[in-house]
C-alpha cells in the first residue's frame, strides 16, 4: 500500500495539465466531503459551499443586484 501511495504522490507532483489537476482536486473534494451539487463547470459543491452560495444570492437579490427576465430578454435583443 505504501508503494502505491508513493507512486500516486510522484504522479501528482508531475502533473502539468491544469485540467487534470482540477479533476484530481474535484475527486478529493468528493472523497473528503459529500457533494450536494455540481458547479456550472462540473465541479462538486459540498453542503457548506452550497449554503454560502445561496446566502450570497439572497443578499444580492435583497440589495437589488439582479436582472429580471424581461430586462434580460430586452438586453439579448440588442446583441
Amino acid at each position: 500500500m505504501a508503494l502505491k501511495k508513493l507512486e500516486l504522490v510522484d504522479w501528482l507532483l508531475h502533473i502539468n495539465d491544469e485540467a487534470k489537476l482540477k479533476k484530481v482536486i474535484a475527486l478529493k473534494t468528493i472523497l473528503d466531503k459529500e457533494a450536494v451539487a455540481t458547479s456550472i463547470n462540473g465541479y462538486p459543491i459540498d453542503r457548506e459551499e452550497y449554503i454560502q452560495m445561496v446566502k450570497e444570492a439572497d443578499e444580492r437579490i435583497s440589495s437589488g443586484q439582479f436582472i429580471t427576465m424581461e430586462d434580460l430578454e430586452r438586453e439579448i435583443e440588442n446583441w
